[in-house]
């Protein structure tokens, strides 16, 4: 038989095994799901970027075309508007790319803490 103090010892050695396993686990986990979190982060701000672009064109240049039907000065205020829409388009897109290099800097900054 075994005596009780040496059935203990194996039990502390096995609890600290597992619990070093589970923190290599846990550290594998966190760093693969920062990394794919990273990748669809920027891929999804790239589609974000894109469509807000696109969407204040087609809005400042529907505006535009609606407003030149109604009041006959066709082209001119689709050109007028065009140009807002492109200008708030380059405006949402300066925005969004300050706002992601900032998060970006404040991850390094927090991961060079650690």
């Amino acid at each position: 038989m075994t005596d009780p103090d040496d059935r203990a010892r194996q039990l502390d050695d096995l609890q600290a095994r597992v619990e070093a396993v589970q923190a290599r686990r846990a550290k594998a986990e966190t760093r693969s799901a920062s990394a794919a979190g990273r990748t669809t982060g920027q891929m999804g701000l790239g589609f974000r970027i894109s469509v807000e672009l696109v969407a204040t064109l087609a809005v400042g240049t529907g505006m535009g075309f609606v407003l030149d039907r109604w009041l006959g000065s066709s082209p001119w205020l689709t050109l007028a508007f065009f140009m807002l829409g492109a200008a708030a388009g380059m405006r949402n897109v300066i925005r969004l790319a300050t706002a992601a290099q900032k998060k970006v800097a404040e991850d390094a900054e927090r991961k060079t803490e650690t």
